[in-house]
């Protein structure tokens, strides 16, 4: 267990990502990846990658709105194969979709497998599943979330998280860039690989950027998630960024750096994992 007063001393550095990100481009498709403690375990073009370390956290992703009728769905893949000293293999996964249902209803919705292994051993098998029916009118959202996911990496046998909340976009123009915020009521339900079971109700603050020039598209994403039964103690912290350059009309070149902190982890797992992947996205729809 970890003391509030820790999280101060993780955001300086962590937020530090999105410049990591940007001194990285051009670094080719493969995938560098810390941790906090141990070696543990992308981004679309139109959306903060789904993909946190370790899998992703529970946190109301949504994919950037659908302006007419339609979906929109994008695909990320990367990975890293190394052989000699260390031997290390790493794949990961990641879709969105967005369904535009009327001219109020959204159903953004997004899909994440990892799997990886070093020196023989299994470190990532990472399962997420995400859906957020949405309703809009003009800047301010309405959301109802569930989230399903597996992670070896935090010895997370099951997970299933259910909430309600509402955003309102601060900023927005005819070029896409945005600011937005939103404030979420979160039920978690945790079985760990361990044995321990644990139930949460959670709080979760988001802030959401877009930012757009020519073919450059920087995007992220910030929550804070405390337990509404123990903030000082039971916390998570979460940052996912994602930069993007378009390639094609379906095609784009993606970078993204994710974090994420859960202060309370299970012997022998790190409490805090990052990731910074390389890779290609593909983009159809409207």
């Amino acid at each position: 267990m970890t003391s509030y007063g820790a999280l101060g001393r993780h955001l300086g550095w962590r937020v530090g990502g999105l410049a990591v990100l940007l001194g990285s481009w051009g670094a080719g498709p493969a995938l560098a990846q810390t941790t906090t403690k141990a070696d543990t375990a992308a981004a679309p073009v139109v959306a903060p990658s789904t993909t946190a370390a370790g899998g992703l956290p529970s946190s109301e992703f949504e994919t950037y709105t659908v302006k007419t009728s339609g979906t929109r769905y994008t695909a990320t893949v990367t990975g890293i194969f190394t052989t000699g000293t260390v031997d290390r293999a790493y794949f990961t996964t990641s879709h969105t979709g967005n369904f535009k249902l009327s001219e109020n209803w959204l159903l953004p919705t997004a899909f994440t497998f990892s799997y990886g292994k070093q020196n023989g051993l299994l470190n990532e098998r990472e399962l997420v599943g995400l859906l957020t029916p949405t309703y809009q009118r003009k800047r301010v959202k309405y959301y109802l979330l569930g989230n399903a996911e597996r992670s070896n990496l935090r010895a997370i046998d099951r997970r299933f998280v259910t909430g309600a909340g509402a955003g309102y976009q601060l900023y927005t123009d005819t070029l896409k860039n945005e600011i937005g915020i939103s404030q979420f009521f979160l039920y978690e339900y945790t079985a760990y690989q361990t044995g321990l079971l644990r139930e949460v109700p959670r709080s979760s603050t988001r802030l959401k950027l877009r930012a757009s020039k020519g073919q450059v598209v920087l995007t992220g994403l910030i929550y804070y998630q405390p337990s509404l039964q123990d903030y000082l103690n039971d916390y998570r912290f979460n940052l996912t960024s994602g930069l993007n350059f378009t390639v094609s009309r379906h095609l784009a070149l993606t970078a993204a750096y994710s974090y994420s902190y859960e202060s309370i982890a299970v012997e022998g797992r790190a409490p805090g994992n990052s990731n910074l992947t390389v890779g290609f996205t593909y983009v159809a729809g409207k």
